[in-house]
């Protein structure tokens, strides 16, 4: 099983409400996911569906360990991330078991694409650890991004684990449960197989010591329609009126509603905005829509440069794919201008800088990992979007 559904459809909700903004601003411009996280992950397999009870645009099936048919807790806006979170935990305790981490391997095939409007900046892991006994996860210093998320069973942030350090946690750090998810992004240096290697040793060098290992149960079985009834209606509202910072959380304090429980359906795992931000990248006219020559120049976000921080740009088509190449850039391959700005070309030919191939319809997303501080990425995302089109060249 892929990673987990719910990060596809915010991407798309991104795109939805960066479309809207061309009449109305719209706030919901960010997304985690890490990561990610699009409309929808394509319907799982029949026999990942089977087996985790996660299908279609994540709605759950009474297969779901924390779900059934009927008899069940009916979800309601109290407990519904709760049991989205249950959701994810249960799916992967069937496919990783406890204790125990499954990464991915590999680089996204552009041949064999199969999520919508893919991350192509980091490599996942998953697990979900037993924390009744204490956790301790140690991520080794390196000069590349990589992170430890730990998500309790109310989906929120409770630690991020970044190179160089070490963090325990016990259960009284958690909101509920005695269950973590972890959610672990390790950038590559190159997508060559050397580059990806070196990535695999990183990811093995992560530690994580757990003094119990009680596999997940849920405590509660939810019931199956309401939570997908529910869940469905909180990812249409997310659409017009999600305020992504808002809703992904580290504290159980800070609970606002109903942006926790819109976006943590619409986008579960993301990361708070203070570890990652996105937004959408549109064309600014038609001549940029359609393909010719164009080129936006931007100041870098301002980033923890320090910590490994750094910006990358993806270019998808209409529906989602990438069909390109190159199809991307990040702060570390783009070559500033003099002043220290960035200039990008979209289908500029080989000799212009930064260039880009985009398709027709194309839209891309805009990915900043550590910034300096919450107010003033929003900020960054508010000036690129009214002031840095991506124009024409004539």
């Amino acid at each position: 099983m892929k990673k987990l559904s719910s990060i596809t459809i915010l991407c798309f909700i991104l795109l939805l409400a960066s479309c809207k903004s061309e009449k109305k601003e719209a706030e919901v411009t960010q997304t985690q996911i890490e990561e990610t996280e699009q409309l929808t992950k394509p319907t799982e397999t029949p026999d990942e569906e089977a087996k985790t009870g996660v299908g279609k645009n994540g709605e759950a099936t009474a297969i779901n360990p924390a779900f059934i048919d009927e008899g069940g807790e009916t979800v309601n806006m109290d407990n519904v991330v709760r049991a989205e979170t249950a959701k994810y935990l249960a799916a992967e305790t069937i496919i990783s078991g406890p204790n125990k981490f499954r990464h991915e391997r590999n680089g996204i095939d552009l041949d064999n694409q199969t999520v919508i409007r893919s991350n192509f900046d980091a490599i996942y892991s998953y697990a979900v650890y037993d924390v009744s006994g204490g956790l301790k996860i140690s991520v080794p210093e390196y000069d590349l991004y990589q992170i430890v998320q730990v998500l309790d069973e109310n989906s929120v942030t409770i630690g991020v684990v970044y190179p160089g350090e070490t963090k325990s946690f016990s259960k009284d750090d958690l909101s509920y449960g005695d269950h973590v998810y972890l959610f672990m992004r390790t950038r590559p240096r190159t997508y060559d197989e050397k580059g990806m290697e070196d990535m695999r040793k990183r990811q093995d060098a992560v530690v994580v010591e757990a003094g119990s290992a009680n596999p997940y149960t849920s405590e509660v079985k939810y019931d199956v329609t309401s939570f997908n009834t529910l869940r469905g209606e909180l990812l249409k509202r997310a659409i017009t009126e999600g305020v992504i910072e808002e809703g992904f959380i580290d504290d159980i304090k800070n609970i606002k509603t109903p942006q926790y429980q819109m976006i943590n359906t619409a986008g579960w795992a993301g990361l708070p905005a203070k570890h990652a931000y996105y937004f959408v990248v549109l064309p600014g006219d038609e001549g940029a829509k359609n393909g010719e020559h164009s080129s936006v120049t931007f100041n870098k976000p301002d980033l923890q440069y320090d910590r490994a921080a750094y910006w990358s740009i993806t270019i998808y088509n209409e529906q989602g794919w990438v069909v390109t190449n190159p199809f991307n850039t990040n702060s570390t391959k783009a070559k500033p201008n003099a002043d220290g700005s960035i200039t990008l070309n979209f289908n500029g030919g080989d000799d212009a800088i930064n260039n880009i191939k985009v398709p027709k319809n194309w839209n891309a997303l805009f990915r900043c990992y550590l910034p300096s501080s919450v107010p003033s990425i929003v900020e960054y995302r508010k000036d690129f979007v009214k002031n840095h089109k991506v124009l024409t060249v004539k």
